[in-house]
């Protein structure tokens, strides 16, 4: 179970931020609430919360100067920042200081979700991640030939998108889009090498139902046509 702390000076969007955590955040627990940044610092002394979600703007201390705070004195919490769009350029200014996310007010429960995972994911990360990215690329492996975006394994693995999408960069060197493409394109050249399986075919058997698509993938891929690559 992961703690929440949750700081806003308005007490309808606290109770609305405990109920979408509620309704979509299975593995973590809001363990205090505060009205302003003195006191969310000091219940983060006290109560050492693994993750905090933060206003920008609250009275007596603002979430900027909170997040200074709780870096200079070394507490391990993950931020969450909320912001409303008027906000947004400041709250892109909090991200040096090590926010793990920002989310946009009104508050929807799945980007909601897809922040705290992200924030558990780096927490867990020193035990988890080798562990993690291995399932993920020998899952993409096995199923590269099905429609499979990120937000569907996002779904699959009960991880962010986002964090998908690092721990195949961290694994394989490659965006989750190249590293997908190449390996489709890698089996499609095996097809072609080693069957007699009309173009088409292949291109369906790699998990590209557009045939022209193939086409041009397969020569930006290689530099050659797969009827040129054949031959």
């Amino acid at each position: 179970m992961f703690t929440v702390i949750l700081a806003d000076d308005e007490e309808l969007i606290r109770v609305s931020l405990r109920y979408l955590l509620l309704e979509n955040c299975e593995n973590v627990k809001v363990i205090g609430e505060a009205a302003n940044g003195e006191e969310a610092l000091e219940k983060i002394k006290n109560l050492h919360p693994d993750i905090l979600i933060t206003d920008i703007k609250m009275p007596r201390m603002d979430g900027l100067t909170l997040l200074k705070e709780i870096r200079e004195q070394n507490f391990s919490t993950k931020v969450i920042i909320l912001s409303g769009y008027a906000e947004f350029d400041y709250a892109r200014q909090a991200m040096k200081y090590g926010v793990s996310d920002y989310v946009l007010k009104p508050v929807k429960g799945m980007e909601l979700r897809d922040a705290i995972m992200d924030c558990i994911g780096e927490i867990a990360a020193p035990e988890e991640e080798p562990s993690a990215a291995e399932k993920v690329i020998a899952y993409i492996r096995e199923e590269y030939y099905r429609p499979l975006s990120l937000e569907q394994l996002a779904a699959y693995f009960n991880f962010s998108p986002k964090y998908i999408s690092n721990l195949v960069k961290a694994q394989t060197g490659k965006s989750y889009t190249d590293y997908l493409t190449d390996l489709r394109i890698s089996h499609a050249v095996e097809l072609l090498v080693r069957t007699n399986m009309e173009i088409k075919e292949i291109a369906a058997a790699v998990g590209y139902e557009d045939q022209q698509y193939f086409h041009r993938i397969f020569k930006k891929k290689t530099g050659q046509t797969p009827t040129q690559y054949r031959k």
